[in-house]
């Protein structure tokens, strides 16, 4: 029998988490749809969720039986979570993963009574109001970086291919997952284009710099014109192996030139912040740089506007306040004052 927690959270009885057997997994079929990062992500969000659901019985998602999930279990999620400390945000992605989930049970016929899916899956986000995150980098600190690139004396290869990564991530905005993904066969180096892999398999192409060209060329000579991923390993004696790196491996690259550079750290994602912020600094329309980054809204581009509240603070000096207009043409000539 299902169990009921304070917080109105009913969650399914030892009996009904093993009625799910020999059944198709709806948890793998979502996750069969995301892409490595994602699914990485998605899966701990999905265990967390059967742990949650199970009343700590389970934390394995691909057996868990979603699709006996009801409108009684599922509208207590939020509030529980939230009493257990999780942020409003965090909250909101686990939501997400839930609804395509029990989407996927549905899909595979796993729910005989399609108002029983729709109910269960109907919980609505959370409304949260939050800070951005991450920071934005200076030049310096991005021409400090790919300067311990070019340094290495170690492994000049490594150094070539990391100078080439991190001039491209900041010249396209790219995420890590993007980068990654990159072949040989996107790159168009005569008409200063590339062909981007993004978000839920949408392709969009972004014009390179002329600055931001030697950088890639430098790469392909060490590299080579063989077809396949544009970024591949470099042993440590500096071979280059045609394998394509991961998108954890982008983050070590980076922390490992951050430090070298003696930059204070960032995250990958903030090198796209930096682009994004610089771009909008620049008075490059929010709608072009939304196109460039990949962006279904303009909304999202709006919040990675990391500009200072130094920019803020001279946009609010620009204008002068009625008050203030008021106050002045109220006051008294200097001799009005001394007859007083």
């Amino acid at each position: 029998m299902a169990k009921r927690k304070e917080n109105n959270l009913q969650t399914l009885s030892p009996e009904e988490l093993e009625s799910a057997t020999g059944l198709p997994s709806p948890a793998q079929a979502y996750l069969n749809s995301l892409s490595p990062a994602g699914k990485r992500t998605q899966a701990i969000a999905l265990n967390n969720l059967a742990y949650i659901f199970s009343d700590a019985k389970t934390s394995d998602a691909l057996t868990f039986p979603w699709h006996l999930l009801r409108y009684e279990n599922t509208s207590g999620l939020s509030a529980h979570m939230v009493d257990i400390g999780y942020a409003k945000a965090t909250v909101n992605k686990h939501l997400v993963a839930l609804r395509r989930v029990l989407e996927e049970a549905f899909r595979l016929g796993l729910y005989t009574d399609y108002n029983d899916y729709y109910r269960a899956a109907g919980v609505r986000s959370l409304r949260v109001e939050s800070l951005p995150r991450g920071r934005s980098l200076s030049m310096e600190e991005l021409e400090r970086l790919v300067a311990s690139c070019q340094a290495d004396r170690a492994n000049p290869r490594l150094g070539t291919r990391d100078t080439a990564i991190i001039t491209l991530m900041y010249a396209c905005g790219l995420r890590r997952q993007e980068t990654v993904d990159l072949n040989l066969a996107d790159l168009d180096l005569d008409n200063q284009k590339i062909r981007i892999l993004g978000k839920g398999s949408k392709q969009r192409f972004v014009y390179l710099s002329q600055d931001a060209v030697p950088a890639i060329e430098a790469w392909l000579q060490v590299r080579g014109r063989q077809l396949g991923p544009l970024f591949t390993r470099v042993s440590k004696g500096g071979k280059v192996i045609l394998k394509r790196l991961s998108a954890q491996a982008i983050y070590y690259i980076l922390k490992s030139r951050q430090k070298e550079a003696g930059v204070a750290s960032f995250s990958p994602h903030d090198v796209r912040r930096t682009t994004i912020t610089d771009m909008l600094e620049a008075n490059i329309d929010v709608l072009t740089v939304s196109a460039i980054a990949g962006h279904a809204s303009a909304d999202t581009t709006r919040r990675y506007d990391k500009r200072p509240e130094e920019t803020k603070r001279a946009a609010a000096e620009m204008l002068r306040a009625p008050a203030r207009l008021s106050r002045e043409q109220s006051e008294p000539p200097a001799d009005a004052e001394n007859d007083r």
